[in-house]
């Protein structure tokens, strides 16, 4: 079914800085409305407040707040497949990050605490499950090999508690992780982590084994950015019934992009996103590709424009979620 979509970004930021501290509040705001189905129409909003303290020459924390009111469009999980209207959810995220270490030691270490939770609004019959509070507790190890290269060691915890008893998600992570960050030369960057993840849940099949995720950016030209992503995880599933979603789902990602400026007002961006999920518990294997192209033009430094053309193909062992969908999108920027 084909509509016509409008769509409008904006967002107002408040910037403080004292005595080499940092403050910033900000506000995003997202409005989609669909010209031939109304029901589908949303409203997001998102107040971040975050700030970045110096305590001295080798202490600092980094802290944040955010408060997001949002929906969940139809169908982009499997629980809102079977939902009406848009899944309206309210989350709140608190925590921040502590750092030893001085810029250019041999040695620096990061320690984060967050607390989040999750609930929604609406759609109650399919969507009580995902209602959900978590604990988040990092550790991160930098070892300076070289100027512009580190090793990185990593711990990370999680917690994953349930407001639904009988959902049977509740569970517990723990991954460690090695990698590099490295800044090598003018033309490439990136950031690489593998290592070992197990979660357990109480009452569904466990994980143990392989998780990775990496970044790379190269800059053959000063104009022109590719970038490629890609990384292995876990996800709880979207129902509490194990028997159409599985216990759940491993996800694996690769994802390609190409910016490229063809004068200093003209730029374009096309990129390739895949996406495979197995379900595990059940004979169910997911493919999505996502394929995006896109030209922008600055009329003014504050203000652009551009078109967009926006390809998903999803293919499933399940036929009721296999899909293709086709968007053209006229896009204005302004910035105030």
């Amino acid at each position: 079914q084909a509509s016509s979509i409008w769509l409008l970004n904006a967002g107002l930021t408040a910037d403080l800085e004292h005595q080499g501290d940092r403050y910033s509040l900000q506000y995003l705001g997202a409005y989609t409305r669909y010209t031939d189905s109304s029901v589908d129409n949303f409203d997001s909003h998102t107040l971040r407040l975050q700030g970045a303290n110096v305590l001295n020459a080798r202490n600092a924390v980094r802290w944040e707040s955010v408060l997001v009111d949002s929906f969940d469009p139809r169908g982009s999980t499997d629980a809102t497949m079977l939902s009406k209207t848009p899944s309206h959810y309210q989350s709140y995220r608190v925590g921040g990050t502590y750092a030893y270490g001085a810029e250019g030691a041999k040695g620096r270490l990061e320690a984060d605490a967050f607390f989040s939770t999750k609930e929604y609004r609406n759609n109650r019959e399919t969507m009580y499950t995902a209602d959900v509070n978590s604990t988040e507790l990092n550790g991160r190890y930098f070892w300076r090999l070289m100027p512009k290269t580190s090793a990185v060691f990593e711990l990370r915890f999680a917690d994953y508690d349930y407001v639904a008893t009988n959902a049977g998600l509740d569970s517990s992570s723990l991954q460690l992780l090695m990698g590099l960050n490295w800044d090598a030369t003018a033309a490439t960057s990136g950031r690489i982590r593998i290592g070992h993840t197990s979660r357990r849940y109480d009452s569904r099949q466990d994980f143990s084994g392989l998780s990775w995720e990496a970044g790379v950016t190269w800059k053959p030209l000063t104009y022109s950015t590719f970038t490629l992503t890609t990384g292995r995880n876990i996800s709880d599933t979207t129902s509490g019934n194990t028997a159409d979603v599985g216990d759940y789902v491993l996800g694996t990602n690769y994802r390609l992009n190409w910016s490229h400026e063809w004068r200093s007002n003209l730029r374009s961006e096309v990129s390739w996103n895949r996406t495979k999920s197995e379900y595990v518990g059940v004979m169910r294997l997911d493919k999505l590709n996502l394929y995006k192209a896109g030209i922008y033009y600055d009329f003014r430094r504050w203000m652009n424009a551009g078109v967009e053309f926006n390809y998903s193909e999803r293919r499933s062992s399940e036929s009721a979620y296999t899909f293709d969908r086709f968007q053209s999108l006229v896009v204005v920027r302004a910035k105030f």
